[in-house]
């Protein structure tokens, strides 16, 4: 594991942060696997940074529930059961309907014109060698957008907090196929943001969570 190629990601005006998104780039992309040890010796010499940053980075991640230390003080990225898993997807779904019911009274004309508008384009673009990568960049757009409209920023985070510890699992289901599906699942949650129909957008945003937890948990069980 070699983290010197995200080193660029550090940025200086907030050095802990910038530690902090650096490691869970390499988290969520699988640089750095879930159950691996987080030796802070060598990842301070990677980064080129002190220890003292560092730990406080890990605290972070240990606050979002991506990292934990074990007895004996070592750090370790975390590992999801399947039981885990059903808990994360869980909670999701709750906060996400809520957030999908509200956003039908808050977001604007323009954001869903500009999220249908982005769906649409990718409809089109399914031959393209980089469709994946967009499909995923606008999944996480999606569900960030949708948060913030609902206009409860407690709301917002607890849903960030929640994506974070899922993020991961959307790269070991980023087939095309999986893709596809979870995009005509957001086009449906549009369809009831735009004609203003909450416990449609409700109803949409929780089947859209529940499949994905399906198909996460088939994808962990075909790996088994």
């Amino acid at each position: 594991m070699n983290l010197l190629n995200l080193k660029k990601n550090l940025r200086p005006v907030s050095l802990v942060d910038s530690i902090y998104e650096t490691l869970l780039e390499a988290i969520v992309s699988g640089q750095l696997p879930h159950g691996s040890e987080l030796n802070s010796v060598s990842l301070a010499k990677q980064l080129d940074v002190s220890r003292t940053p560092l730990r406080e980075a890990l605290l972070l991640l240990e606050r979002d529930g991506l990292v934990h230390h074990t007895g004996n003080h070592k750090a370790r990225v975390a590992e999801f059961t399947a039981d885990d898993i059903r808990e994360i997807y869980e909670v999701r779904l709750h906060l996400e309907a809520a957030s999908a019911e509200l956003a039908t009274k808050r977001i604007s004309s323009e954001v869903l014109a500009e999220l249908r508008s982005e769906a649409d384009l990718l409809n089109q673009q399914l031959k393209e060698i980089d469709w994946c990568e967009k499909a995923i960049a606008y999944d996480l757009r999606f569900h960030e957008t949708l948060a913030t409209a609902c206009g409860n920023k407690r709301l917002k985070d607890e849903i960030h907090r929640y994506r974070l510890l899922v993020r991961s699992f959307c790269v070991i289901t980023g087939r095309q196929a999986t893709l596809k599906q979870a995009l005509s699942e957001h086009i449906a949650i549009l369809d009831a943001l735009a004609t203003r129909r909450p416990s449609a957008a409700r109803k949409a945003m929780a089947e859209h969570i529940a499949s994905r937890l399906e198909e996460v948990l088939k994808r962990m069980a075909d790996k088994a």
